[in-house]
């Protein structure tokens, strides 16, 4: 063979390796470049069916959520769900492993540790295999069932795809929407007590008549509406409500709401704490501390400020005492004003809103709640009267009207009544002084330029 050949078939061998090596770095390249293995809309799935080691799951999309559906019927845990759905609609992979042609078994993919299909509208199901994980990097071989391509994903992505029954349970057993509850009424070792909303307050209906504190309420039915099991238990077995419990309950209340009403029992055995809600057949493990929500006797819940208001939402204030009487609106612009008396007159702002700190920080020492006393006391002349004009700053122009007469000093108490409440507050005498009885009490120190009066009426 001359050297004219021998070159020739060098050069030839460098063109072929140099080819070999430039289509195999290209297809290393897009190999290694992410790309998407499914493309599919999360909002078109209506069904999901997924097999893991715990076993098989389908769950499908209902008016109100996903619901699972195997194996029991029952509400799907809306997080979990949609985590899926997030993570494999579409489903994005880091590199491609294969095309085609790839020994299965090599990725676990012959047997796949997991399998999900995703029933979509308008399209066939589509089916991710996940075989076993990366050691390195910890990412997930996967496949479309209907396909040869070997891809890796990010560990993260079968998160939740491994997760067990309890895991894809909706754990808030006892839906309740704290602002739909009307009325509320639970029987507990400290007695018997019923709740009312009526007008955006609570009130006390038994065993007393009173206003409730608001913020009591609103805690409770907050913690009632978070509830969640950290155990599904079946009712059934040669326990029964006993075992829980449940058949001498801590608490059993009832929630009244414009759909009807949900009742719910409280049980303790040993240290665990359990419940059970109308209609369920479950018993379900709770916190311990949600009883302590229903504690106190019906003094407790019992309002003791004479008047809830904010002072910033005073839109008009009225004050009579003896032969002294002023009225006062607030502009839009924040400041007050004087509707009576006399001209020439303006408000000093600091008096006024330490007159209205006064009223929303009183408080009563005690109550009159006997008939025939509350029936004397209204006989008597009040010695001073406040009317107060709030304003919603959620609902502008929506206003509410407050009044209150006190009435004179017995010892160092002093009565007031809100003629709107069936009984009367027992409060400080000191109150009494805070209430201006001339004009000098609320008015600026008189001087020149000051603003011209609202005119009577406005």
């Amino acid at each position: 063979m001359n050297v004219r050949k021998i070159l020739a078939l060098a050069l030839a061998l460098a063109v072929l390796l140099t080819a070999i090596y430039l289509v195999d770095r290209r297809d290393r390249a897009r190999r290694s470049a992410p790309g998407t293995l499914l493309d599919l809309a999360a909002d078109a799935v209506e069904r999901i069916e997924l097999r893991n080691a715990h076993g098989l799951f389908a769950f499908a999309r209902g008016d109100v959520g996903w619901r699972l559906e195997k194996p029991l019927a029952a509400r799907a845990d809306k997080v979990v769900v949609e985590g899926i759905l997030d993570n494999f609609c579409p489903l994005k992979y880091d590199r491609l492993i294969a095309e085609r042609g790839t020994e299965m078994k090599d990725f676990g993919l012959d047997r796949p540790e997991i399998e999900l299909k995703l029933f979509a509208r308008g399209r066939p199901a589509a089916t991710v295999l996940l075989g076993t994980k990366n050691a390195i990097d910890d990412s997930s071989y996967a496949r479309l069932a209907e396909g040869e391509r070997v891809a890796a994903i990010a560990g993260y992505r079968r998160n939740d795809l491994e997760k067990d029954l309890f895991a894809f349970r909706d754990k808030k057993f006892f839906a309740i929407d704290p602002a739909s509850v009307t009325a509320l009424q639970f029987r507990s070792a400290a007695g018997d007590l019923a709740l009312a909303r009526k007008q955006g307050r609570w009130f006390l209906e038994r065993p007393l008549r009173s206003l409730a504190r608001g913020e009591k309420v609103d805690d409770l039915l907050s913690a009632a509406s978070l509830l969640e099991a950290t155990a599904f238990l079946p009712l059934a077995g040669s326990a029964g409500r006993a075992g829980f419990g449940l058949d001498r309950p801590l608490l059993t209340a009832e929630f009244a709401t414009p759909l009807g009403a949900r009742r719910i029992e409280i049980g303790r055995a040993g240290e665990a704490t359990y419940a059970l809600a109308d209609g369920s057949a479950e018993v379900c493990a709770i916190g311990r501390d949600f009883p302590a929500k229903f504690a106190g006797a019906a003094a407790d819940w019992r309002e003791k400020k004479v008047a809830r208001f904010f002072a910033f939402d005073v839109r008009e204030l009225s004050v009579r005492q003896g032969s002294f009487q002023a009225v006062l609106r607030k502009d839009d612009s924040g400041s007050w004003g004087f509707s009576r008396p006399a001209a020439g007159r303006r408000p000093d702002e600091e008096k006024v809103n330490a007159l209205l700190s006064a009223l929303a920080d009183l408080e009563a020492a005690s109550f009159v709640d006997d008939p025939g006393a509350l029936a004397g006391i209204a006989r008597q002349e009040a010695a001073a009267r406040v009317t107060l004009m709030t304003e919603d700053p959620a609902e502008p122009g929506k206003r509410s009207e407050l009044a209150l007469e006190f009435h004179p000093p017995q010892g160092e108490e002093a009565v007031v009544r809100d003629p709107s409440l069936p009984y009367a507050f027992r409060v400080g005498r000191a109150i009494l002084g805070k209430l201006p009885a001339k004009i000098d009490d609320i008015a600026a120190a008189p001087g020149p330029g000051g603003p011209a009066p609202l005119p009577a009426g406005r």
